[in-house]
């Protein structure tokens, strides 16, 4: 057993929780990062591995960072984004030219982005990791204590901040008292990657069904990411389909606008859920990423927003010395970042949430007010200009690191 003090602390040691440990981090800093899984272990790749959409304003904190060329390289742009809806003629095109930008997103698989976060991570001599470590306790006073068991020993970890990254189920929100609401959308969404006979130049594809929202997003080469919205028995049902028949579904679904669906790799089905804590603070502890909000796949917000929470907390701390912080400006500084941070998440969500009701809905009127909606968006600049910065998390404007430096 030990006990060490840390200026911050970071319980979860995913994308978001190194995200934070590499924006937070100072010369006058220590930062350490808790997490329970072993972030040595391969994981897979090719056609069976995950992948991740990141915003332009996620670019803009990646290259505040010094890492932004290491994710590029590996990761495919989307300069085009064309939206329909299957079987209507409502058609929204989104083109990154018509803002003066390189790209409106990107597109990375998992492992790779979570190769380049612990390269940086493993390189700063102000950030220690602590992975194989299951958290078990968290306990505040005049300094927050977390309990966490590695090796079979019960280790313990004094900080004067300490940040929940451990995702929707988070066990540390819990122990802190914090509750949390659920909104169950009776769908899943079935992800995998697939290799199609034409693809299209930098172009993302969302096509909205009766069934839900089908995402095409682009891998590099021929390799697509597909990310289908369906209701749970009909997702369970996809996926229990053998390759070829997957691939045929897929294409009736979707149509020829890649050519022909060839290859697909393995098939995951998740449960969509909703999670919203309800306070993003107690005391010295402040949650982010989906310990805070977990949001529906459609908008492909999460990892985003929780960039740009970081970002707000970045703005927050600046050069301050968290050492001389005492109970009060701690606390003074939990308050502020949720009273800025709120306002964005409401609209995020919101706007996830119109998403779904307008199309995932099966009554014939939604189906067509989704072809109507669709076309005037295309029509009128400004309204298409405001869908297209929201999409890329630039309409919150207003810190250091979304405009590239720190």
């Amino acid at each position: 057993m030990k006990q060490e003090m840390r200026d911050i602390a970071i319980i979860g040691g995913g994308l978001v929780g190194l995200c934070a440990a590499l924006v937070l981090q100072h010369p006058a800093r220590r930062v350490s990062i808790i997490e329970a899984a072993d972030l040595g272990k391969p994981q897979p790749g090719g056609l069976n591995s995950r992948s991740i959409a990141l915003a332009a304003s996620s670019r803009q904190i990646f290259r505040a960072l010094g890492i932004w060329p290491q994710v590029e390289a590996s990761a495919a742009p989307i300069r085009n984004i064309h939206v329909s809806s299957r079987g209507r003629w409502g058609v929204t095109r989104l083109r990154a030219d018509d803002y003066e930008l390189d790209a409106l997103g990107y597109v990375i698989e998992n492992n790779d982005l979570s190769r380049i976060l612990l390269e940086a991570v493993e390189s700063s001599e102000k950030i220690e990791l602590e992975d194989r470590a299951a958290f078990e306790s968290i306990v505040q006073a005049t300094s927050v204590e977390i309990g966490y068991r590695r090796n079979d020993r019960l280790e313990r970890l004094e900080t004067g901040l300490a940040l929940i990254a451990d995702g929707a189920r988070s066990q540390a929100r819990d122990a802190l008292g914090i509750g949390h609401r659920v909104i169950d959308y009776d769908q899943a969404v079935v992800i995998c990657n697939v290799e199609v006979s034409n693809p299209g130049q930098d172009i993302a594809y969302e096509r909205f069904t009766t069934q839900g929202p089908l995402a095409m997003l682009p891998l590099g080469g021929k390799k697509y990411a597909c990310v289908w919205t369906l209701a749970q028995d009909r997702a369970a049902d996809i996926c229990a389909l053998d390759e070829p028949e997957f691939c045929a579904r897929l294409q009736d679904f979707f149509g020829h606008r890649l050519g022909l669906v060839e290859r697909a790799g393995d098939r995951f089905s998740l449960p969509i859920q909703r999670t919203r804590a309800d306070a993003l603070q107690r005391g010295r502890c402040l949650l982010i990423g989906n310990a805070a909000n977990a949001l529906h796949p459609v908008a492909g917000q999460s990892f985003n927003l929780a960039l740009r929470d970081i970002a707000a907390l970045y703005e927050l701390l600046a050069d301050r010395d968290l050492s001389r912080f005492d109970d009060a400006a701690i606390e003074a500084v939990a308050r502020e970042y949720e009273s800025r941070r709120s306002l964005e998440q409401r609209q995020v969500i919101r706007y996830g949430d119109g998403l779904v009701t307008l199309f995932s809905n099966e009554l014939p009127l939604f189906d067509q007010l989704r072809a109507v909606g669709l076309g005037v968006l295309d029509i009128l600049p400004p309204l298409k200009a405001q869908a297209a910065y929201a999409g890329m998390g630039l309409t919150f404007g207003g810190n250091r690191l979304l405009r590239g430096h720190r």
